[in-house]
């Protein structure tokens, strides 16, 4: 009730419900049994934990954490929400480590990074 008073009903409401749900994996854990990983049901929240792990990669990029993070996001193809998973292979893949071997894990997503220019066909 003050959190309604201070924003509003509708403000409160949506902040409530928020904090309610924020509940989605930590990175580090997923990274460390990328096979385990679950994505959650809703498209946004998906987005927002397949984001998560790549910028925890990103942030400390190597080439063991690099294919442990191409193994997370290629969950989602083998969830069947290789959709959810293809911005995420795409940043991944422009962030490869040099001499890096591009995992099989990837093929589910080779259409979308010729398409994207990230791939050469061959």
């Amino acid at each position: 009730r003050v959190v309604a008073g201070v924003v509003g009903e509708a403000a409160a409401l949506q902040l409530l419900t928020f904090l309610e749900e924020l509940d989605l994996p930590d990175p580090e854990q997923v990274l460390a049994d990328p096979e385990a990983f679950v994505l959650p049901d809703r498209g946004d929240r998906a987005y927002a934990a397949l984001a998560a792990v790549v910028a925890a990669v990103l942030s400390d990029l190597t080439p063991a954490r690099w294919q442990a993070g191409v193994r997370v996001v290629a969950q989602a193809a083998v969830q069947g929400k290789a959709d959810v998973g293809a911005v995420a292979m795409q940043a991944l893949v422009q962030h490869r480590p040099e001499a890096t071997a591009l995992p099989k894990e990837i093929r589910a997503f080779v259409p979308v990074l010729t398409r994207a220019g990230l791939l050469a066909v061959s």
